[in-house]
């Protein structure tokens, strides 16, 4: 069950309402609807579940109620009549397991990174700036919600308008609901960031990781078709906060900015302000930087305009001793043998060519002595025979080299495959499985134990996203696991995937 199915049948079952739950915890109303209703999810450490779990563990006496928890909870109804305390920490214990909001949240997070495409990004002299009253350009004060928007369309449009290149520095941990539940206001401060990315300007965004794993991915899938303009540069701040003090800061430093303040989730009637004074922008652009200097990078983004710097990130990733595992919706470039990239790499111009062979090598050396002391496990997805008989059989990441696609003929994937047959054979420590049901194209994860994850859109437009924040790297190593764990249960043997690739072979050559 997700939280807001448990939630709706605490709910239904002590027939409270949205009102009087939020009055008894300290909510509003309106983000009671939204948990309820799966649009918000908390995490695991927010303060309100405890105060949730109270709620339902004092309003359960019915008899039919006692039954319906002890159901859900799977115990024993004797045991709800013991401490209430301990009636309390079982709620709140099973509020807080979110391991298949985790899995969904991550499941949902590949399928639109692989799908995703570049719309036809209009001209930004042709997006429209809002008009500004005279007062615009004074320091002013915006009250609730629709204030807010007010002052960052204004803000933004400011920016605009300014016609010397700088860089944005945004932070905001503040109920996020004012940016994203109006969908007018979405599409118009989008249409506007884009404007700002055009005209030259860099951002700079401190996330807050203490969000829920699902708000993460969404707030990165939000900014994803700015992360591919290798315009952003986002962080984090590593240490826990209690989340009751919040706030919003905006600014940019020869322009302006908008700061605001809120209590928990009580934004609906905030005041946020809008300065365009030198000296207070000035205070504030310092106010960030002091606690940017505290955070560490929530990720480095990659695609074709930044090769040798992904090359070196991805040398640091796989020299860390640990375990790992790659799902991968092709073969993976690790296993390719020399022969196979000199035969692919072969149309390209020499200087090229050579670098990325000696890398290449070096890394296949390097890779085959890690599998003596640590276990490596990738899950891979064979084409259709019909697809690579007509050469349409992607090499992964081939954009990011030239970007340009390559493709296998039908002897190089035959090749590959006998490598990896090969590695089966000379490597303990090496595990392959097959995935047969339809999954989504154009991606890869891949995961070592404690270290990191790599997130990548592996063919045009490409995109690597290599992320080493914990609790993500957690989230993504724990989604790997119970994948593997599920595709691994029909495979038991290496001989039957051993036999399965040969196979391949024979119906390729048939």
């Amino acid at each position: 069950m997700t939280f807001a199915e448990k939630l709706d049948l605490l709910m239904r079952i002590t027939r409270t309402t949205n009102s009087t739950l939020a009055f008894n915890v300290s909510l509003d109303p309106s983000f009671i609807s939204r948990l309820r209703r799966g649009v918000r999810t908390p995490a695991r450490n927010e303060n309100y579940l405890k105060s949730i779990s109270t709620y339902f563990a004092k309003h359960c006496n019915e008899d039919y109620q006692k039954i319906a928890l002890s159901q859900a909870l799977n115990i024993s109804p004797e045991n709800l009549a013991s401490d209430i305390d301990i009636v309390i920490e079982l709620i709140y214990l099973w509020l807080s397991d979110k391991k298949d909001d985790k899995g969904n949240s991550i499941e949902a997070f590949i399928n639109n990174l692989s799908d995703f495409k570049f719309k036809k990004v209009p001209k930004a002299e042709d997006i429209p700036l809002p008009h500004l009253f005279e007062n615009t350009f004074k320091d002013s004060v915006h009250y609730g919600i629709e204030g807010k928007q007010n002052a960052v369309i204004s803000f933004l449009t400011l920016v605009l308008m300014d016609n010397k290149p700088q860089t944005l520095l945004l932070y905001s941990d503040e109920d996020i609901d004012w940016l994203i539940e109006n969908r007018e206001f979405t599409a118009k401060w989008s249409a506007l960031l884009s404007r700002v990315i055009m005209k030259g300007n860099k951002i700079k965004i401190i996330h807050t990781v203490n969000r829920n794993l699902d708000e993460m991915l969404s707030a990165i899938e939000e900014w994803l078709p700015i992360y591919m303009t290798g315009a952003i540069e986002p962080y984090y701040y590593p240490k826990s906060r209690d989340g009751l003090f919040k706030r919003t800061l905006f600014v940019a430093p020869y322009t302006g900015a908008v700061a605001s303040n809120s209590i928990g989730n009580k934004v609906k009637n905030g005041a946020t302000f809008l300065y365009t004074g030198k000296d207070l922008v000035s205070s504030l652009t310092e106010e960030f930087n002091c606690f940017l200097s505290l955070c560490r990078p929530l990720m480095r983004i990659f695609n074709y305009t930044n090769t040798e710097y992904y090359l070196s990130t991805l040398s640091e990733f796989e020299a860390e001793e640990a375990d790992s595992i790659l799902n991968i919706s092709t073969l993976s470039n690790v296993t390719m043998p020399m022969s196979v990239a000199e035969s692919i790499l072969k149309s390209m111009n020499n200087n090229k060519k050579e670098k990325i062979l000696t890398y290449h090598e070096k890394r296949i050396i390097d890779f085959e002595k890690r599998l003596k002391s640590h276990s490596f496990t990738e899950v891979i997805t064979l084409p259709h025979a019909e697809e690579l008989r007509k050469g349409k059989a992607k090499v992964s990441f081939s954009d990011m080299l030239d970007n340009t696609l390559l493709y296998y003929t039908t002897e190089e994937y035959i090749e590959h495959i006998q490598n990896i047959i090969l590695l089966i054979l000379n490597f303990d420590n090496y595990n392959i499985f097959i995935q047969s049901s339809p999954q989504p194209s154009d991606y890869m994860l891949y995961a070592k134990e404690d270290v990191g994850v790599i997130v990548a859109k592996t063919f045009l437009p490409t995109v690597a996203f290599a992320i080493n924040e914990s609790n993500m790297t957690a989230a993504f190593w724990d989604y790997l696991s119970s994948n593997l764990y599920r595709v691994s249960k029909n495979q038991p043997e290496k001989e039957h995937t051993i036999a399965m690739l040969r196979r391949f072979i024979e119906n390729l050559r048939a």
